[in-house]
């Protein structure tokens, strides 16, 4: 096992599965169709139902920059000196990919070419207006099938590991178990009854020397936001872990969210060099 938070391609820590490596048993048959692992697979792809929770906090942009060394991404600064990093776990229910649970770890960034938002308002309206994307650090996920259609088709740095979650009907919580190994257990409050409006924003990832960017539909009910939260809990010996505390954590979250249930769709990925000005 070795950290890659330099490492411009996002290796996963483990790169395959066995002996069974993604580029040898996925196929691109069209802009539109994929097969993998001898499955057909047509985009978008739609997830019916699926629930989530979400922890936010304030990072040391510096040391979160120094993360994404190589990508050619800058990390987005709420305040000066201050990023944002996201905390996921999903567990996906009717998915054309399957039923699995997904963890992630999160930076909203600018792409080569983005203008640098004002701190605090100019950030915000553009984050709520889906206006930024968000760089896929990592994405461990339970399940082999979708971990080579989510590497194959959108470039996201997906491997099989241990995600557990759970949504009661008071409080979501889960854990990323990865060799072993706690790297975070997150939670957030549920109960809540609102249903934003149908939300649109671009998912950033590396791959085969490439940034890839593919832009997801999120239709939530059932959302419950809450400013602060609980402490999450951090490993002390996974390499994940050491970098989520050389960011200062565990600490507590500047807001969570969790969503009973939403409805996703995620279309065809653009793919740019690394380094070249994605269009706006």
């Amino acid at each position: 096992m070795t950290s890659s938070a330099a490492v411009p391609d996002q290796a996963p820590f483990y790169v395959e599965q066995g002996d069974r490596a993604t580029n040898d048993i996925c196929s691109k048959n069209s802009e539109s169709s994929y097969t993998i692992d001898g499955k057909d697979i047509t985009l978008p792809v739609v997830v019916g139902n699926a629930s989530m929770l979400m922890n936010g906090f304030l990072v040391d942009a510096k040391a979160a920059q120094a993360m994404l060394a190589g990508t050619g991404f800058r990390v987005v600064e709420l305040f000066p000196g201050k990023a944002i990093l996201q905390l996921l776990l999903v567990d996906y229910k009717e998915n054309d990919l399957g039923d699995y649970n997904e963890g992630a770890i999160i930076f909203p960034v600018l792409t080569p070419g983005e203008k640098k938002p004002f701190p605090f308002f100019g950030t915000m309206k553009r984050m709520g207006a889906g206006d930024i994307g968000n760089f896929v650090y990592r994405m461990p996920v339970d399940q082999e099938f979708t971990t080579h259609a989510g590497r194959f088709i959108w470039g996201f740095p997906k491997w099989v590991t241990r995600v557990d979650f759970e949504f009661g009907p008071r409080r979501a919580h889960g854990a990323f178990i990865d060799d072993g190994e706690l790297v975070y257990a997150i939670e957030a409050k549920t109960g809540g009854k609102a249903q934003p409006a149908q939300q649109r924003a671009a998912s950033l990832a590396i791959r085969d020397g490439k940034a890839w960017k593919t832009y997801g539909v999120n239709e939530p009910s059932g959302m419950t936001f809450s400013l602060g939260g609980k402490k999450p809990q951090i490993g002390d010996s996974h390499p994940l872990a050491k970098e989520l505390r050389a960011l200062g954590l565990p600490k507590r979250p500047m807001f969570t969210v969790s969503v009973e249930r939403t409805r996703m769709t995620f279309d065809k990925p653009e793919s740019v060099d690394i380094g070249t000005p994605f269009s706006t």
